[in-house]
């Protein structure tokens, strides 16, 4: 692993960097500002002030001038900066006391998919395209600075993170995805996971190779359809579930979409376009406040709530043992809603209906395992599964869910991996004749739904 960028290095640069001499010197200085700054903010919180970006902004803007002041008028032979090293010292500052703070550059910059913090130790990114990982200084003075980072942008979110509640998540107003903890651990960690512009189309993710047109053409043809239909994207953390699902829902054809849109996350990520969904309910998850009350989980919106707001169509952000997965998948099944998409970690689409399965033992309300069976083959038609291949995400599976039958729900893979391709291929699997009656009205390739078509075509 290379030694890389600081985050100034990845910022926009002061048209100058601080001599080797000076680089001492302008690290003692941009910790004591920025030191001050956040004793400031901590008081200020103390006293039950919170400042806002601008008033922070402008107070490090006041300890710069003084500080930099100070150094001129210094003794002779006392230590010295240059324009350079001020310039150095100004831009560090600035970005600290940003919106973003001193993560801003690396969280705003195209080249990274993630962005690893351990405290004031250092800071791992991984390069988007290649997924390459880069180590560089991290852009905290300490531990303590990493720690109120977190707290105060969470606290922003709605979230704490504090003594008692060590570990959190959240999302950045840009949409980046945080996961934090410390107190538990030596330091403090932050991961952040980045967007990838441009993907959030079905022709975006054809552009970069993650499906093929075939697959584009099947994806499309069932977000047209108009007829009862369920989803689910499966895969690891970072394999592109959630960028799948956006750009699954985006291939919705009519614009503007007056159908009543439903999504439910625990963080919101989907951040479909209001402009274009113009009957969207975008639910997020709420944890407890500092009462410890307040909290309102996915399960139950989609047990009290989801019915009462008639949705044409359910996004859930990722089903897991807590999340609510009979309450959603008996909401499609009784036409609650006409369609249901969801993502799910598991390491293959064959592994998805025993995750299903023992989810749905986790409810509250137990129901007999045949009832769960039959309720997923009667409201899941695909699974797609999604990997990270030599660095890349791809789709490298696609497979039908079928029947229950001695027990079991049985399913065929329509598109396999195919390593000598490099992508996922169709199989001599028929589709059900129920589900292909569906997808050829919605206008999906005859040649999609049955590739032999073409081989017997050539006889």
């Amino acid at each position: 692993m290379a030694q890389g960028p600081t985050s100034a290095d990845i910022g926009s640069g002061s048209g100058g960097s601080a001599s080797g001499s000076e680089v001492e010197l302008v690290e003692e200085v941009v910790d004591s500002i920025n030191g001050m700054v956040l004793r400031e903010v901590a008081a200020g919180h103390r006293r039950g002030r919170r400042f806002t970006t601008d008033e922070r902004a402008a107070f490090a803007e006041e300890l710069l001038a003084r500080e930099l002041a100070e150094l001129r008028r210094g003794a002779p032979d006392g230590p010295q900066l240059g324009a350079a090293g001020e310039n150095e010292v100004r831009l560090r500052v600035r970005q600290a006391h940003s919106p973003l703070g001193p993560l801003g550059p690396v969280l705003a910059a195209d080249r990274f998919s993630d962005v690893e913090v351990n405290g004031a130790e250092n800071l791992v990114l991984t390069e988007r395209g290649s997924g390459d990982r880069i180590e560089g200084r991290s852009p905290f003075g300490s531990d303590a600075q990493a720690f109120e980072w977190v707290a105060e942008h969470a606290a922003a979110a709605g979230r704490r993170f504090d003594e008692s509640n060590p570990s959190v998540r959240f999302r950045l107003p840009n949409g980046v995805r945080v996961h934090a903890v410390s107190r538990v651990t030596r330091v403090t960690h932050i991961d952040c996971r980045l967007f990838s512009p441009g993907l959030d189309s079905l022709t975006g993710l054809v552009d970069v190779g993650m499906i093929g047109a075939d697959l584009a053409n099947l994806l499309a043809g069932a977000a047209a359809l108009r007829q009862p239909f369920g989803l689910i994207i499966s895969g690891g953390t970072g394999a592109g579930k959630t960028t799948l699902l956006r750009a699954w829902a985006n291939a919705t054809p009519q614009s503007p979409v007056l159908d009543r849109v439903v999504t439910v996350e625990d963080e919101q990520e989907l951040f479909l376009d209001r402009e274009r969904f113009r009957n969207l309910v975008e639910f997020e998850a709420r944890e407890d406040n500092v009462d410890g009350r307040g909290e309102y989980s996915m399960a139950r919106y989609l047990a009290e709530n989801l019915r009462r707001q008639t949705p044409h169509r359910v996004l859930l952000g990722e089903l897991r043992p807590d999340g609510g997965v009979l309450p959603l998948l008996l909401a499609v099944g009784q036409g609650i809603a006409q369609g249901v998409a969801t993502t799910i970690h598991a390491p293959s689409a064959a592994d998805v209906v025993a995750r299903l399965r023992t989810y749905a033992a986790f409810e509250s309300q137990r129901v007999p395992e045949p009832a769960v069976l039959e309720t997923i083959a009667s409201t899941i038609d695909l699974i797609v599964h999604v990997a990270s291949v030599g660095g890349r995400r791809l789709v490298t599976s696609v497979r039908e869910v079928g029947e229950v039958r001695e027990g079991r729900v049985t399913s065929a893979e329509l598109w396999r991996w195919g390593p000598r391709t490099g992508r996922a291929v169709r199989t001599d699997l028929d589709f059900s004749e129920p589900l292909a009656s569906k997808l050829r009205a919605a206008g999906v390739d005859p040649l999609v739904i049955d590739p032999r078509r073409r081989t017997r075509a050539a006889w």
